[in-house]
């Protein structure tokens, strides 16, 4: 079946298919929920109750049963000229037989430790502008994936409509790092960029904002999850509490 534009009708089959993957399932659902189907810079795709697809500055957001082919997506892919696709690792594999391209992985992660206490009194919400810094600072992806306009503008509107969450964490009167809770479902809800300046690693300021979080969410009746950047990060995360609960790809097209 090739993705259809979600309609009104069909918003139904789209949440039971974003249903089907957690972490970009909430992505998308929050998107939809923040923007609605009528802003062009962020389009809504679906398969049924099969998939859900999420479509904005040329990346696509993939939720979809592990049962489901994903082939009718690379044309989707080719005729909107994405140039990243996020979803499961099995079917990053079979599109990148159909596009070719460039393939990153590692795993999905749910919070399976005990409840946290807060864990940070320093943070405090993020303020646009100094967050992006700290992007920018902490990782090559951010500098190179993220412009502020874009970035600001989805953000904003999230946390608008208290969709999202952003922190930051300052140290010896500057601010040094940052997380958010970035989308929501019924069942969970994702922590994302998570992110320091690099003279501030080592210091245990990703594991105290990862907490904080972690309570966050509890306190909200949700189970926390989380996206790995790659395993070093994954093994961090284990010693936190969370545990792999699958594998995502992420694949880039030429």
């Amino acid at each position: 079946m090739f993705p259809t534009p979600v309609t009104p009708e069909t918003v139904p089959a789209f949440r039971a298919a974003c249903a089907h993957e957690h972490i970009f399932g909430s992505k998308a659902l929050t998107a939809l929920l923040a923007h609605g189907l009528t802003n062009n810079s962020h389009r809504f795709f679906h398969c049924g109750e099969n998939a859900a697809l999420w479509l904005s500055q040329g990346v696509l957001t993939v939720s979809a049963a592990e049962h489901f082919d994903p082939a009718p997506i690379a044309q989707l892919a080719r005729q909107e000229a994405v140039h990243e696709i996020d979803l499961s690792l099995a079917h990053a594999r079979i599109l990148r037989e159909a596009l070719g391209g460039t393939l990153e992985s590692s795993c999905f992660m749910v919070y399976e430790g005990d409840p946290q206490p807060p864990a940070c009194p320093e943070m405090r919400p993020g303020e646009l502008p100094a967050v992006f810094e700290i992007l920018q600072q902490s990782h090559e992806y951010y500098r190179t994936h993220l412009s502020f306009e874009a970035w600001s503008a989805d953000l904003s509107c999230r946390l608008d409509c208290g969709l999202s969450e952003l922190w930051q964490l300052s140290l010896d009167g500057r601010p040094v790092g940052t997380a958010s809770i970035a989308s929501e479902d019924a069942e969970c809800a994702v922590i994302a960029a998570v992110a320091v300046i690099p003279e501030y690693r080592h210091r245990g300021c990703a594991t105290l904002m990862t907490r904080e979080l972690v309570h966050r969410i509890q306190q909200k009746g949700k189970t926390p999850r989380l996206l790995a950047g790659y395993d070093a990060v994954a093994n961090l995360y284990k010693k936190i509490g969370f545990a792999a609960c699958g594998l995502w790809g992420e694949l880039y097209l030429p």
